[in-house]
């Protein structure tokens, strides 16, 4: 999967191309095909693509995505915080979301940007980690 391919997509995707787009990246970052980077910029760029679906992504994959999102979380690089966080507030990954939540406690010595993004993006999202469309529903 060429990344100028998926940057290429249009804006609105069908959901049933999406969820086939995101398991074939998964499939390629499991196999090496895709580095870190490459992986996290094909994630966020399908991702901004989900959110013009207005509905979740299927659960299987959301749980696939989420575990690989889990163990590439660090509070190193700005970048990667920035990127990870959206992917995982637009997704509504829970599991990454915990482990981003706790993760302000355990580690002391953050970077003051990286922990003023986090501790941001927590009090924005509250409680509703899981339906990304919470604020939507009040609209239907």
């Amino acid at each position: 999967m060429d990344i100028t391919n998926i940057k290429m997509l249009p804006d609105r995707v069908e959901a049933g191309t999406l969820l086939l787009l995101f398991r074939g990246v998964l499939e390629e970052f499991e196999h090496g095909k895709l580095n870190k980077k490459e992986f996290l910029i094909c994630l966020s760029d399908l991702t901004d693509r989900q959110i013009w679906t207005y509905g979740l992504l299927e659960q299987d994959t959301r749980n696939d995505v989420d575990k690989v999102v889990r163990a590439l979380w660090n509070l190193d690089s700005y970048d990667d915080v920035d990127i990870i966080l959206s992917i995982v507030v637009n997704l509504g990954l829970s599991q990454s979301f915990m482990k981003i939540k706790k993760s302000l406690h355990t580690k002391q010595d953050i970077d003051p940007r990286i922990r003023k993004e986090i501790e941001e993006t927590v009090v924005e999202v509250g409680e509703h980690i899981s339906n990304p469309y919470h604020d939507l529903e009040r609209f239907k």
